[in-house]
């Protein structure tokens, strides 16, 4: 696209999708934002025609980005736990050419090489690296589900890795982790990384240790100096995402940082602190000591997946 070009972006979750544009006069950060639910709308190009509608552009040619929530492969985008599919055939026939289609976490990867410093809050340990080429970055997203993307350095620019992730077999190396594991079985569900690091997990977590009640995820979090059952499934989650972590980091070879996103891991800034992230994520025989220099920050931002599409587009 070029540098005085307009493009549409898109954040396309299972719930609801938001549209912006973005290039022109104001670079790439995206304008005229606006939500739309799914449940609102039979189809995505549904909801595409009507935001085109309202900002007046039915009969623009726009080049885009989308982010999908789902695996991005092919010209049909199935989405993770929702009815929508996209045909990026049928965008290209809405918009008059064809989208740039990525997964929503490699949008918020991209996302990263955008950011200030004060949208970075490091948690204790090595000092934060700046995301600029040259180093392998990791991106954990723990929310509804569970993102997971990684920053890979190609030359002089940044390749994101579009990763599932979240659906790997979760490995307990707890008691409680145990109990939880044993609780998913129970009731017949697979036990992957996103089955306990996400918002649903947590409650899985909180069930399994001992509640007697279906509390949402932020009242875990909010009664866990009075709730022992909330302590501890708040416990057993930050142990939990710390063990993943590391595994990431290795899979990876994203040694020159992490970052978490999302709504969760913002509630939690202040508990990550706690020192058994580091342990788990450490406690991996021969890397202990070249984790323990990866820097983890948490991403104070809740529009990445509009910027990183932005970013895609102008790069």
């Amino acid at each position: 696209m070029g540098a005085d070009e307009t493009g549409l972006v898109a954040d396309i979750g299972r719930q609801s999708v938001r549209f912006g544009l973005s290039g022109g006069k104001q670079g790439l950060v995206p304008r005229d934002v606006h939500h739309f639910n799914t449940a609102d709308h039979p189809t995505f190009t549904s909801a595409l025609v009507a935001y085109l509608h309202r900002m007046g552009l039915e009969n623009r040619t726009l080049p885009s980005a989308l982010a999908i929530a789902g695996a991005v492969r092919g010209d049909v985008v199935n989405m993770t736990g929702s009815r929508w599919y996209i045909s990026l055939s049928g965008v290209e026939a809405v918009l008059r050419t064809r989208p740039t289609a990525l997964n929503e976490c490699a949008a918020v990867a991209l996302a990263l090489s955008q950011l200030p410093d004060s949208a970075f809050m490091p948690l204790p340990g090595p000092a934060m690296r700046r995301v600029r080429p040259g180093g392998t970055f990791l991106l954990v997203g723990p929310g509804t589900g569970l993102g997971v993307s990684a920053l890979i350095t190609a030359g002089d620019r940044f390749v994101p890795v579009q990763s599932e992730a979240a659906h790997m077999t979760f490995a307990a190396r707890t008691p409680e982790e145990t109990r939880v594991v044993a609780h998913l079985a129970r009731q017949a569900r697979r036990t992957s990384n996103e089955a306990l690091l996400s918002g649903p997990g947590l409650v899985t977590a909180y069930a399994a240790l001992g509640g007697t009640t279906t509390p949402a995820p932020e009242e875990i979090t909010r009664n866990a100096a009075r709730d022992p059952v909330a302590q501890a499934a708040l416990t057993t989650f930050i142990g939990a995402l710390g063990s993943v972590i590391g595994n990431l980091v290795l899979a990876f070879g994203a040694w020159d940082g992490v970052f978490l996103t999302g709504a969760i891991a913002r509630a939690l800034h202040h508990k990550l602190a706690d020192p058994v992230l580091r342990h788990r994520m450490t406690e991996k025989e021969a890397f202990g000591r070249q984790l323990a220099d990866v820097p983890i920050a948490v991403v104070n931002r809740n529009d990445l997946e509009l910027l990183g599409a932005a970013a895609a587009l102008g790069g």
